[in-house]
């Protein structure tokens, strides 16, 4: 690709906001030096923003209500109307927990599709690179086919 594709804006979509907002600023930059990614690749960006944003919230949640809640099982009295018992039943998992596993997931495949890793790095390098071995190999067999 001799002239890159129209660049990723710096700026993030007026729709990201927050911590969305905040990784589009910061993650842009980094990918952008990257001569493959562009501005086609937006939707996988703010994915991974909007993703990020989820794990995040999720994360808070947890912090803040715990990975479990006591479930109670409430006995009313049907003639006065009061409650007469509460029985312990066991615990529910906070639905948090099932975001920050399904973010964090996405997270993963979003970044290996755009780069992020030390392992989908190497492996657009030797995608890169083959390219590049691919042109040489097809420039020699036309010089070397022409003598």
């Amino acid at each position: 690709m001799s002239k890159r594709s129209k660049e990723l804006p710096d700026r993030p979509p007026s729709y990201l906001k927050g911590t969305a907002a905040a990784m589009w600023r910061r993650l842009v930059p980094l990918i952008k030096a990257d001569p493959v990614v562009n501005d086609m690749d937006r939707t996988v960006v703010e994915a991974f923003c909007t993703n990020y944003q989820l794990m995040r919230q999720a994360y808070d949640d947890i912090q803040k209500n715990g990975i479990t809640k006591p479930i109670y099982k409430t006995t009313i009295s049907p003639v006065t109307g009061d409650v007469v018992a509460k029985d312990f039943t066991g615990f529910k998992r906070n639905p948090s927990t099932q975001i920050l596993d399904s973010a964090t997931a996405k997270l993963r495949s979003l970044g290996n599709e755009l780069g992020l890793t030390p392992q989908s790095r190497a492996d657009l390098m030797n995608i890169r690179l083959d390219d590049d071995n691919d042109g040489a190999m097809e420039s020699l067999k036309e010089f070397f086919g022409k003598s």
